[in-house]
């Protein structure tokens, strides 16, 4: 699926502090992480090394014609405000076979929970357009997708002062 090792990772808990003082030192004009003076390059060639993420050459989709997906978002109880992650938690654990339905469902958990998390209960049903054919997942950019979301997420948590920090925190570790 293109994963790499992000499913040999084992990390556990995210070091909440360690993670703020991180992000804290970004600057973000550069795409740099400041450690005593020293530049440490922010990139999405860095987050595929660290998080074992592939680009392959096709984008990232988002939106389309809700009738592509149609089947899908009934399957995994889609609302307005998009795909809950408990409902999704559930269903993923009732599935009996790794086949394209495995796929797809738990390349939605792994987005919502550890590669481009929100903060949020929900993920974007949007995400289904790039993952209705299990066979493209694997290649898809989804390294340069899920940098863009961390970079897009460490932003808006310093400029709203927000709570919450959106995106792979997980690569800073």
């Amino acid at each position: 699926m293109g994963l790499g090792s992000l499913l040999n990772l084992n990390s556990g808990r995210l070091k909440r502090k360690l993670c703020r003082w991180l992000v804290e030192r970004i600057d973000i004009a550069r795409c740099v992480l400041v450690l005593n003076g020293i530049d440490v390059e922010l990139s999405a060639n860095s987050f595929r090394q660290i998080m074992g993420l592939k680009d392959r050459g096709m984008p990232i989709v988002l939106e389309g014609e809700n009738t592509k997906v149609e089947s899908d978002l009934k399957l995994l109880r889609a609302s307005s405000r998009g795909i809950n992650i408990k409902d999704l938690e559930e269903i993923l654990s009732n599935l009996t076979a790794a086949d394209d339905r495995f796929k797809v469902i738990f390349m939605l958990f792994a987005l919502c929970t550890v590669l481009c998390p929100l903060g949020g209960v929900h993920i974007s049903s949007g995400f289904l357009f790039s993952l209705k054919d299990a066979k493209s997942i694997q290649k898809r950019n989804w390294a340069t997708f899920c940098f863009h979301r961390f970079i897009q997420g460490i932003t808006r948590y310093k400029e709203e002062n927000l709570a919450y920090i959106g995106g792979c925190l997980l690569y800073l570790e």
